[in-house]
């Protein structure tokens, strides 16, 4: 999957491509615990770079005046697509914690099933 060739920690995800299919609800709790930092992560960004360019230092002229407004406007389009991605990003967190619970409570009904020995 993106991304497992840099886990934290030198963790690697093995898939066996024998035609079974392991999944850990531990994989995607981890997943989520990273995308949910990089929702926070991107959202402080967001936060602080919105007050970039907040006072006019170019002058008070035509030329100072547009430089102004054209960084204001990198600036906002900028903090836009920060919140987007802190948007999506938690998103993701919310799916892999919605797939751990998945697996988890699909291990648990088919554990259910099976009788004592």
């Amino acid at each position: 999957m993106a991304g497992d060739d840099e886990q934290p920690q030198g963790t690697k995800y093995a898939f066996d491509v024998a035609g079974e299919v392991e999944a850990d609800p531990e994989w995607w709790k981890a997943r989520g615990k990273t995308a949910e930092k990089a929702s926070t992560d991107l959202h402080d960004l967001a936060k602080n770079t919105q007050y970039l360019f907040k006072s006019n230092y170019f002058g008070d002229c035509v030329e100072g005046r547009e430089i102004h407004s054209l960084f204001r406007e990198v600036v906002a389009h900028w903090v836009a697509d920060l919140e987007e991605q802190s948007a999506s990003a938690q998103n993701l967190a919310d799916a892999c914690f919605a797939a751990a619970k998945t697996l988890s409570d699909a291990d648990f009904d088919a554990a259910s099933g099976i009788g004592p020995f």
